[in-house]
This record gives structure tokens, C-alpha cells and sequence, in this order.
């Protein structure tokens, strides 16, 4: 297995890396205006931390269903998919509730993100992704709980003001054979003066997914999709700007293809899953010495699941619905205290409500009794925090420093015991330098705080998840981490890259302990803060340009993770992975090839090895490679994808469906611009 990691790191360092278009736009990828990790536009290249960059240029080159999926490839992210409408980011080896997911600046995770893989970022339209920041090694001083390793940033449709009013009309279609997938989506832009807005729907059908030579059709997976989106933005003159969106999705008919295949279900789909999100945010530029910027929001979401099983020759069919409902409302003020050192100061507030309720009924005597939820119905979940980033600028020395402190409030009624309360706090620190070693080359080195307070999934749940039943617990601390990172940027012309190695600590883990019994076949589990452990690795990223039409890419990630206190293996570690790919632009045509490596995962936890989705010694690896030519004239983009052309087999670790097989898809963009 080292031996071809090796291979293909010395592949993508004398071969070299990814996706851009010409030079100029490759540098600016390499060193973007980033706002994520210090809640303010500056040069990724001036700060202490690990920062990789997905642009809606990047998405139109992958064959990316989801937003998840739009990730694959990127240092230090790696996808695991439990379903064909899934997909769940990997950040440096945490994700579900360890791992912070924003929409615009605004936490997309709420009280029953639950720990390990969830679907909810597939509740994002891919077609409405401006810009994806990844921040790595910091995040809960700037955005609060769950960023343990870190914060992924979706920005959606970027809207600007022009003196000349611009309207574009655009339609998309995509397809790939053997009906994996229809979709279809129609949207209109406006930008004038003081005025701006967007406005799109989409539906989209997905066929049952094809795997590789070994597995063929994997039924049923076939889902469908519906969404829509409005953003708008108002110049109200004197440095105020108004900014609304509203967001919604909808998926139908989701089967959770493994509990087919592997756990005798008869009948397992979501139907329907869905997120609606809106905001509304009033942006104050002053023209001042000091205050400099004032940023106000209140939002929001409200995400619920309906979810059908029925195991094969059983009466009884389970019906489950959870709703969960966040407002949010937040202020950050930025001022110069003096020329070289500035301040972000704000505070963020959060309140969930979750609704869960379950029917049990009976085909066979007609009967419907009505049963907990998987959740606490009612509970309520509120979080209040205050924080001050700190900005020096000085010469070749850039500095950010900071802290937080949030205060959390669960409210859980019980009809066993009644009305439980619980008050976790945290408060946290991170600080980082980066200075200027030559024009081109930059070295950081960041300590940050991390942590989790326990939520609603953590401490109510009560019911099975995936493959184990789960008891509620409400003596749960937050989980905290402390991550040490160091490492170069360069970035020049023709070659620009990252290299970055980091260690990051774990401390009371919040874990499933077996107690020993059995309900409805499946062990019972009760979470406890028992465990710590660490994880460390590398990641490093290259972009190269051998000439002007020429762009190459690659990016490479390698993880260890251990739990100190088992002496074993931490869960569902990614291997060791890579993606090297080029593209080679003449005139009107770009033709592109990508190479997806990954290493067999033979390090396993306990809880690995009862996870029916993980083959027996673990998950082996695999080798992909995939084509793309594009034909792109004035207002149309035309593109073909030829999709694991060698039609491997193939599974990322952890998934509970494997990968496309050999296929081709298609898309087209029509655009008419006034």
C-alpha cells in the first residue's frame, strides 16, 4: 500500500494537478479573497491556515450530482455515500456532527445532526454553489461548535450591481445513459444599478445507479428531486446593502439501498426529505477611521424526513417523521483599532425545535399504535455566543487570534423522567502566524481550540440507526479538540501549491458503549464521554502549468487516527487518497482527464468491523479514471463525460453503495445574456 501511495505522489508531483482555466485564473484559485476563516475578504496566502477553494468553474467539470459529491478530490475531504442521494464530507477524518457545515455564512447543522455520516448537505442545490470554502484546523472560534477540524462554506449565487442593467437567461439539461439521471433546470438573472436579483427551479430524476464490472444495476437506489431559489440584493444608498434568499429542496422516494440488500428490508425510503432555508441580511460599509464594517442576519431552515420500513414477511410497517426548525439571528462588527491591527466582534443565536413521532401498523389485525419518535417530541435546542477575532498586519508578519464563548440550552420532556434541562458551555481560542519567507514562498503555523456541544441526536435518541439501537443519555460534556498545524504556500506564475502537517487531539469523545442487551434483534448502545485519541497526517495540494494551455492539478491526503483509550484504530478513518488531473484548452474546445486514487483501509475500530457496510478486512482500494471534452461557443456550453472508462468496482470507505460503473453522460448550458 505505501508503495503505491508513493506511486502516485510522485505521479501527481512530476506529472502534476487539476482544474482552472488559464493561468491567471489558477493563481487566483491558488491565492482567493476567502471570508470563512476570519470573517473578512483577505488573500488566502496571508493566512495560518490550511484553505482549498471549489469554484461553480470546477463543479461544471466534474460529473457531480450533489454538493458532497462536488468535493471529491479536494485535499483533506473525503465522501462517503450511505445511499445514492447521500454523501456526507469527510474533514480530515471527522463529518456528521463533528464537522461544521455553513450556507452563506449560516450553520446548515442543527440539533439532530447526528454523529457519523448523515445526508443533510445533499439538501443544497450543486446548481446554485458560487464558491465552496474549505477552512482546515480551525473554525469553532469563528462559527462555534462542531467545526472540530474545521468549516466547509457553501456560497450561493453571487449577485453584483452594474451601471449598464444585464439580464441573463439560462437553461440546463443533463443526462447520463441508461437513465441514472434527467435533469432539468431553467434560471433567470438580473443586475442593474441598485437592483439585483436571481431566480431558478430545477427537477431531476436518478435512475438506479450501475456499479463496476462485478456489481451491475444496484436497485433500488432511483430517487427524484425537486428544488428552488430566489436570491435578491438592494443598494440602499450611503453604504447599506439588503441581501434576502430563500432556498428549498425536496427529495422523493430515497432508498437506503444497503438495508435491501443487506439487512432484509423489504421496504426502507425517505419520502419525502426535504430543507427550506431563507435569510435576510443588512450590510452597513462605513466611511469611517475606525468602524469599518456592520453585518446583521436573522434566518430561517427547516428540514424534515418522513421515513417508511417494513422487513421482508412482517405485517408491521414502521412510519417515522422528524421536523426540525432553526431561527438564527447574528451581528459582526469589524473596526481598525489602528492601522495594523483590526477586529471582527459579534455574537450568533441559534434555537432548534425538533417534532419526532412514530406509527407502528399492522396489515395483519389493522391496528396503528402510535410510539416515541426516534427524538424527544418538543425538544428544544438553543445556542447564544459571543466571539472576538483579531486581525495584525504588519510588514511580511500576518496574525489572527481570537476566542469565543457559547452557552447552550437543551430542553428534553420525558415521560419516564420528565423534564430534563442541560446547560453545556465552552469557550475556546486559536491563534495562527504566517510570515513571508521570499516573494513567492509563505510559512503558517496555527493552534486552535476546537468542540462539540452534545445535541439532540446525541442526547435523545432513542430508536435504530443504521445498524445498532440507541438509548438516550443526558450526562453528556462537549467534545473538545486542539489542533497543531504547520506548513508552506507558494504561489507563483506557472506552479503554485500547499503542503501542510498537522496533528489534531481528541478529548472527551463522545462514544457508543454496548450495553450488553438486544432489541428487535439489534445490540444496544449508550453514548458516554469515554474516549480520546488523535488524529495526524499531511495534505498537500499542487497546480502547474507547462504552457498556457495547459492546467494540471493534484491533490493528495493521508490520515492516521487512534483512540488512545481503546488502543484502536479511530471509526471510519479515510486511507490514504488522491486525485491528479489535466486539462488542455485550444480555442473553443477543452478536453480534461482525471485520476481518483484511494487505499485500501485495513485499520478498522470495533464499530468498523460490525458496520455491515464495510467487506470483511476492509475496504479495499481502487484506481478510477475519467474524460471530459467540452465544445464551448458564445453562449453555449456543451460537455461530454465518459465516467470509470477501465469500469472498476468500487466503494469509499464506509459507504453503503458502491460507484458509478463505465457510463457516459452529457450536459448543456444555454445562456442568452441582454
Amino acid at each position: 500500500m505505501r508503495l503505491k501511495a508513493g506511486m502516485v505522489l510522485m505521479l501527481g508531483l512530476f506529472a502534476a494537478p487539476l482544474y482552472a482555466q488559464e493561468q491567471a485564473d489558477s493563481v487566483l484559485l491558488m491565492d482567493a479573497v476567502t471570508v470563512t476563516a476570519t470573517r473578512q475578504g483577505q488573500r488566502q496566502s496571508r493566512l495560518p491556515y490550511a484553505i482549498s477553494i471549489h469554484t461553480r468553474e470546477d463543479a461544471a467539470k466534474q460529473l457531480s450530482r450533489t454538493v458532497p459529491e462536488s468535493l471529491s478530490g479536494m485535499p483533506g475531504i473525503f465522501i462517503q455515500k450511505t445511499n445514492h442521494a447521500g454523501g456526507s464530507p469527510f474533514l480530515r477524518g471527522l463529518t456528521g456532527n463533528q464537522s461544521l457545515i455553513l450556507v452563506d455564512g449560516i450553520r446548515l447543522n442543527n440539533a439532530v445532526f447526528r454523529y457519523g455520516p448523515n445526508q443533510y448537505m445533499t439538501l443544497v442545490d450543486p446548481c446554485i454553489v458560487e464558491k465552496i470554502e474549505v477552512i482546515k484546523g480551525t473554525g469553532s472560534v469563528q462559527y462555534g461548535s462542531d467545526a472540530m477540524t474545521g468549516v466547509i462554506n457553501i456560497q450561493t449565487n453571487a449577485l453584483a450591481f452594474l451601471e449598464k442593467p444585464r439580464w441573463k437567461e439560462e437553461g440546463l439539461l443533463r443526462i447520463t445513459e441508461s437513465r441514472m439521471e434527467l435533469s432539468v433546470r431553467p434560471s433567470l438573472k438580473y443586475e442593474g444599478k441598485k437592483f439585483a436579483f436571481a431566480i431558478g427551479a430545477g427537477s431531476k430524476k436518478f435512475g438506479d445507479l450501475k456499479g463496476g464490472d462485478t456489481t451491475g444495476f444496484q436497485r433500488p437506489s432511483a430517487y427524484s428531486e425537486k428544488s428552488f431559489d430566489l436570491k435578491w440584493m438592494n443598494d440602499f444608498g450611503a453604504g447599506w446593502v439588503f441581501t434576502g434568499s430563500y432556498q428549498w429542496l425536496q427529495q422523493s422516494n430515497v432508498p437506503v439501498y444497503h438495508k435491501y440488500k443487506l439487512e432484509n428490508f423489504a421496504l426502507n425510503i425517505s419520502d419525502p426529505i426535504g430543507r427550506g432555508f431563507g435569510y435576510l441580511r443588512l450590510n452597513k460599509k462605513f466611511n469611517a477611521k475606525h468602524f469599518k464594517n456592520l453585518d446583521l442576519f436573522v434566518a430561517q431552515q427547516h428540514i424534515n424526513e418522513s421515513r417508511i420500513s417494513r422487513k421482508n414477511n412482517s405485517t408491521l410497517s414502521r412510519f417515522e417523521s422528524d421536523k426540525i426548525s432553526t431561527v438564527s439571528a447574528g451581528a459582526d462588527l469589524l473596526f481598525n483599532v489602528n492601522p495594523y491591527w483590526n477586529v471582527n466582534t459579534g455574537v450568533e443565536i441559534y434555537a432548534d425545535k425538533v417534532l419526532s413521532e412514530r406509527q407502528d401498523k399492522n396489515s395483519l389485525t389493522a391496528s396503528n399504535t402510535v410510539l416515541r419518535g426516534l427524538y424527544p417530541n418538543g425538544a428544544k435546542y438553543s445556542n447564544v455566543s459571543l466571539y472576538s477575532l483579531h486581525h495584525f498586519h504588519h510588514g511580511k508578519w500576518n496574525i489572527e487570534a481570537g476566542t469565543r464563548y457559547n452557552f447552550y440550552a437543551a430542553s428534553i420532556i420525558e415521560k419516564t423522567l420528565g423534564k430534563v434541562t442541560i446547560n453545556p458551555r465552552a469557550l475556546v481560542f486559536q491563534g495562527g502566524v504566517n510570515v513571508e519567507l521570499s516573494k513567492h514562498l509563505r510559512l503558517y503555523a496555527n493552534v486552535s481550540d476546537g468542540f462539540r456541544a452534545p445535541n439532540i441526536d446525541d442526547l435523545g435518541t432513542l430508536g435504530i440507526v443504521d445498524f445498532r439501537y440507541e438509548l438516550p443519555a443526558y450526562e453528556l460534556k462537549p467534545e473538545r479538540t486542539v489542533n497543531n498545524e504547520i506548513g508552506v504556500k507558494y504561489i507563483s506564475t506557472a506552479l503554485s501549491g500547499t503542503l501542510s502537517v498537522f496533528r489534531t487531539s481528541l478529548y472527551n469523545l463522545i462514544a457508543r458503549v454496548k450495553t450488553g442487551e438486544v432489541i428487535s434483534g439489534y445490540d444496544v448502545y449508550l453514548k458516554e464521554n469515554v474516549d480520546r485519541g488523535f488524529i495526524r497526517g499531511w495534505e498537500a495540494q499542487l497546480v502547474y502549468h507547462p504552457t498556457t494551455r495547459i492546467t494540471t492539478q493534484a491533490s493528495f491526503t493521508s490520515l492516521f487516527g487512534q483512540s488512545v483509550t481503546k488502543n484502536q484504530p479511530l471509526r471510519r478513518i479515510p486511507p490514504f487518497n488522491a486525485h491528479v488531473a489535466a486539462e488542455y484548452h485550444f480555442r473553443l474546445v477543452m478536453g480534461g482527464i482525471s485520476f481518483d486514487h484511494a487505499s485500501p483501509q485495513r485499520r478498522l475500530e470495533s464499530g468498523d468491523q460490525s458496520d455491515n457496510r464495510i467487506p470483511v478486512g476492509g475496504t479495499p482500494g481502487y484506481n478510477i479514471l475519467n474524460l471530459h471534452v467540452a465544445y464551448q461557443p458564445q453562449g453555449i456550453s456543451f460537455r461530454i463525460y465518459l465516467n470509470n472508462i477501465f469500469n472498476k468496482d468500487y466503494r469509499n470507505h464506509g459507504s453503503g453503495i458502491n460507484g458509478m460503473g463505465r457510463s457516459v453522460s452529457a450536459m448543456m448550458i444555454v445562456s442568452l445574456n441582454q
